[in-house]
């Protein structure tokens, strides 16, 4: 998408035919316009449960600079984030802490899965250990790894970004309208912001 440009003020103001305007005026859909800015403004939320929170932390750094996305605000509020960022081992004691922020977070929101443990348990098959945090909120984007690499997760964050400018709404409500017993969560989403 084109910046928007503002008509100079040398610019013929009466009369003017559309052919004068072209590379001036720039119009667009506002769905498409707040898709752009949601696009390149994440808020992530992180949720450093372990050792991936490390490489995690790694991203904001001028190595890795994810502030060139428009990400780099990570915000410990959720009321002002958009992106959770799972990181690590999720408990089963951790469980409803982690769906309490999610439920709290501004709608529309995604997930990021970051490593092995966060994605599907890890190594960790135990009865304390959550299998994936997909039982417990739905993920958009899965890491791979065992610590995945800070690069990893920077295309993560761009494939979120990919997801937005689609659709401009997480893959992962149909599934939570389905899991709160919606009968056609497809309308549903066509008429609310989720």
């Amino acid at each position: 998408m084109k910046p928007l440009a503002i008509v100079p003020p040398t610019a013929k103001r009466t009369g003017v035919p559309e052919d004068d305007l072209q590379g001036t005026v720039m119009t667009t859909k506002l769905q498409s316009a707040l898709g752009w800015a949601r696009k390149n403004s994440l808020w992530p939320m992180p949720m450093g449960l372990a050792c991936c929170a490390i490489e995690m932390m790694a991203i904001v750094g001028s190595r890795y600079d994810v502030s060139r996305f428009g990400a780099e605000v990570f915000r410990f509020s959720p009321r002002q984030a958009d992106l959770m960022i799972v990181a690590g081992t999720v408990t089963k004691k951790m469980a409803p802490p982690l769906r309490m922020i999610y439920d709290q977070m501004p709608d529309p929101k995604w997930v990021i899965a970051m490593g092995a443990c966060a994605s599907s348990g890890g190594m960790f098959g135990t009865y304390a250990t959550v299998q994936g945090v997909d039982e417990v909120v739905p993920v958009d984007v899965y890491v791979p790894g065992c610590p995945p690499r800070p690069e990893t997760l920077l295309a993560a964050i761009m494939k979120v970004q990919e997801l937005i400018a689609q659709g401009g709404r997480n893959t992962g409500a149909t599934e939570e309208l389905l899991r709160r017993g919606v009968a056609d969560p497809e309308q549903a989403l066509a008429q609310s912001s989720f």
